[in-house]
């Protein structure tokens, strides 16, 4: 998935996931998200997780939102995010399309 930060934000987000909060992480564990990474360039960001949850993944991340301090962060995070051209409503992480794969 990918977003944009707002110009001259990237540093400042990049500490709060430094100092990430453990409700956050245990929450994402929790529904079955494992191995993810967020990586950069320039203000663009590249999310990468393997989900492994037993529910769909849209009913994990519904699950996921309603958790304590979920919100919190998810608010805070936004101050910093920018949504890319074309999001609607309340969706900031845009899915990407897998153009190429090699095992």
């Amino acid at each position: 998935m990918t977003l944009d930060i707002q110009e001259g934000k990237l540093e400042e987000y990049h500490q709060h996931h430094v100092n990430s909060w453990p409700e956050v992480e245990n929450a994402l564990r929790s529904v079955g998200m494992r191995n993810l990474s967020l990586y950069s360039w320039e203000s663009r960001l590249f999310y990468y997780a393997e989900y492994v949850g037993s529910i769909s993944f849209e009913e994990a991340m519904e699950k996921y939102a309603k958790m304590p301090r979920v919100q919190e962060w998810e608010a805070l995070m936004h101050k910093y995010q920018k949504q890319l051209p074309g999001s609607t409503g309340d969706v900031w992480w845009q899915p990407m399309k897998e153009i190429y794969h090699q095992d």
